[in-house]
């Protein structure tokens, strides 16, 4: 697959994710995601099936998620990309009641490409600045 055609299913990726906030319907992801694709992510299931499982439970506590900031650098089968997104905790997270907070979040990403989808993908982001923003855990500053 060509970069360009590996930067297209990422940005379809993210539509979709924007589409599943907005229905709810985990089943968009199969257009982009490999069905044995495998998911790096701290906290977070590792395959698709998982995602599709755990996914609900964020967009039930953040119901107004919305990117602020996307960007991507592409070298070969991959592209790393970095998100910043912000929404209001209205609904519970891992046991934690709605706090009404707006947060802003950063993630990064490696995504790995084969036969037109998403077959890998490593994820990193801030659940320590989420905790604090929510007021789980002291602001360290």
């Amino acid at each position: 697959m060509s970069v360009e055609t590996n930067k297209e299913i990422l940005n379809k990726f993210n539509q979709l994710m924007s589409q599943f906030w907005q229905s709810g319907d985990t089943t968009v992801f199969d257009r982009v995601i490999a069905q044995d694709s495998v998911i790096h992510q701290p906290g977070m299931p590792t395959s698709l099936e998982g995602l599709k499982q755990a996914l609900p439970a964020f967009r039930n506590a953040f119901p107004d998620f919305k990117v602020l900031e996307f960007e991507m650098l592409t070298e070969g089968d991959q592209i790393a990309d970095r998100i910043v997104w912000t929404a209001t905790h209205t609904g519970e997270l891992m046991g934690i009641p709605p706090t009404g907070k707006t947060v802003t979040v950063q993630e990064m990403h490696i995504s790995r490409f084969a036969n037109g989808k998403i077959v890998e993908r490593w994820g990193s982001w801030d659940q320590m600045g989420l905790m604090q923003q929510l007021g789980v855990i002291p602001d360290q500053a």
